[in-house]
């Protein structure tokens, strides 16, 4: 049976949660010791102990606070990405069934063509049946040529989007 595994996120999230409550018992600890021992004798380092303590807090918040915000767009990158490979496997399907599909005709046209080869009676018929067809293949070839260089630049297209407001903004003064 597989065990689940804790995404990264949340377990840089605990440690770093676990080593602030560790720093604050520990400065909690000596202060009490240093304070019992010495009395007032020590009260000088005692608040220099304490002014340590207010900002190694500050810190701490302050880094709690950019880990936050650093985890939210981590997490708004991960759904544009997910989105744009999305596009990518739903374009790739679309792009590959419209090649199936040209080939499928071109097949039948090939058959076709074929087929009334066999139909003519002389040779001039022949020829001219076989530049007809060669025409028409020509035309094809450019018209789904066409089509197929439309639907890529849509595919690519869909792909990009999600994820580019993500990369040009960074870039934008």
């Amino acid at each position: 049976m597989a065990v689940a595994k804790k995404p990264a996120v949340t377990v840089i999230e605990e440690t770093a949660t676990k080593v602030v409550d560790q720093v604050v018992a520990n400065t909690d600890a000596a202060t009490a010791a240093v304070t019992a021992a010495a009395g007032d004798f020590l009260k000088p380092v005692t608040e220099v102990q304490e002014k340590v303590r207010a900002s190694a807090e500050k810190g701490i918040e302050q880094l709690r606070s950019h880990y936050a915000t650093l985890k939210g767009n981590a997490e708004a990158a991960t759904d544009k990405l997910e989105a744009s490979v999305a596009a990518a496997q739903s374009g790739a399907r679309e792009f590959n069934i419209k090649v199936l599909e040209l080939f499928h005709a071109q097949t039948n046209a090939g058959f076709a063509h074929l087929q009334s080869l066999f139909g003519v009676k002389t040779v001039a018929d022949a020829v001219k049946l076989q530049q007809d067809f060669a025409k028409t293949q020509v035309e094809a070839l450019q018209a789904n040529s066409k089509h197929l260089a439309e639907l890529a630049k849509k595919v690519a297209t869909d792909v990009v989007e999600p994820v580019k407001d993500s990369i040009i903004l960074p870039f934008k003064a």
